[in-house]
């Protein structure tokens, strides 16, 4: 019986040595931690609890993997982490059962998806476009064409709309404006005989620009 209780206590010893040992480098769950353990960090599978409580997966000594974290002001995330911070996919719940999914980087929401854009397809005269997001609070994609390198001034563009939707189209000497435009807008866009084909995810103000270099033989 002493031999039976003299290696209980030997081994809850050793537990409790390793786990003072392992440590959680992230400060607000970094008071006690129960898991897996590598070279005296966190790694694995745990739980650490502080002011805050994460249950998931670590890499020396920060979550990092799968895991739900709780804030003492009482929301949840549910997702992927990377070094200590939210990144890749998940979902926010607030005390109100208000849910965020979609996906985040360095801790910020970057939106429902992971990209904000698809470039989808081209004709063989387009030698290459570029899909960029522009400041301002209005839902516009403004198109920019370049031909031979030269900018076309007072442009014209034939838009296919295949998802989504737009009121009113603006031509200007230097582009062509799609105004009130309902996200995701995914569009197939011909200038004569070349097109563009692509899928924007997130509400703004966006300009697309259209190099087209003429190669002989392949149409006007």
């Amino acid at each position: 019986m002493k031999k039976y209780l003299f290696v209980s206590v030997l081994l809850l010893s050793v537990s409790l040595l390793f786990a003072q040992d392992c440590k959680v480098l992230l400060k607000t769950i970094n008071q006690s931690y129960k898991g897996d353990c590598k070279k005296g960090k966190a790694n694995g599978e745990g739980t650490a609890k502080g002011t805050d409580t994460y249950v998931g997966t670590f890499k020396k000594g920060l979550p990092h993997g799968t895991g739900t974290y709780s804030w003492s002001n009482g929301d949840i995330y549910n997702g992927s982490w990377e070094k200590g911070k939210k990144n890749g996919k998940g979902n926010l719940i607030k005390p109100d059962a208000t849910v965020i999914s979609g996906y985040w980087k360095n801790d910020d929401y970057i939106g429902l998806y992971e990209d904000p854009f698809k470039k989808l397809d081209k004709s063989l005269n387009v030698s290459s476009y570029t899909i960029k997001s522009n400041e301002g609070k209005n839902n516009v994609v403004r198109f920019y064409i370049k031909e031979d390198q030269k900018q076309i001034r007072n442009p014209d563009a034939n838009v296919v709309v295949h998802h989504g939707n737009y009121t009113t189209v603006t031509n200007t000497s230097n582009y062509v404006e799609l105004q009130n435009v309902n996200f995701p807008f995914k569009a197939k866009v011909y200038f004569g005989t070349n097109f563009i084909e692509f899928e924007i995810f997130n509400a703004g103000m966006w300009d697309v620009r259209t190099d087209i270099t003429r190669i002989k033989g392949l149409g006007n």
